[in-house]
């Protein structure tokens, strides 16, 4: 989003924008780039990204699929008592709850683009100065 609205390259102009640290920001960058997302060229003192197609084709489960490492929203917690009945069933009970959640959110994120996020941070900026 940071491309698209303020066109800056600079992982430590990105890193300060959202309060994180440059070396962050380089590996989400990396990611992306092995994802598709985005492409990275030029050397060093002159790296130039962008995006690999227009915002309005990439969506948010895009993004997210690329950047993270750990898919799942929700874990189900595996330290459970085998002893106790209502213990055992939980994992399974709580999993497939859980899977439901997780297929509604990327079913919800597939439908959102990059560009509409883009287009409602830029209006938001606008009513802001």
């Amino acid at each position: 989003m940071y491309l698209e609205i303020l066109g800056s390259n600079s992982s430590s102009a990105i890193a300060e924008s959202v309060n994180s640290n440059p070396s962050l920001i380089r590996r989400l960058i990396a990611h992306m780039v092995k994802a598709g997302i985005l492409e990275r060229s030029g050397q060093h003192g002159e790296i130039t990204i962008k995006l690999t197609r227009p915002a309005d084709r990439i969506s948010l489960l895009d993004i997210y699929q690329a950047v993270e490492s750990h898919q799942e929203f929700l874990d189900v917690d595996q330290e459970i008592n085998r002893l106790h009945p209502l213990s055992r069933c939980m994992p399974e009970v709580l999993g497939a709850a859980y899977q439901r959640v997780q297929q509604a959110a990327e079913q919800e994120m597939a439908q959102i683009s990059l560009a509409a996020v883009v287009d409602q941070a830029r209006a938001r900026i606008n009513d802001t100065q």
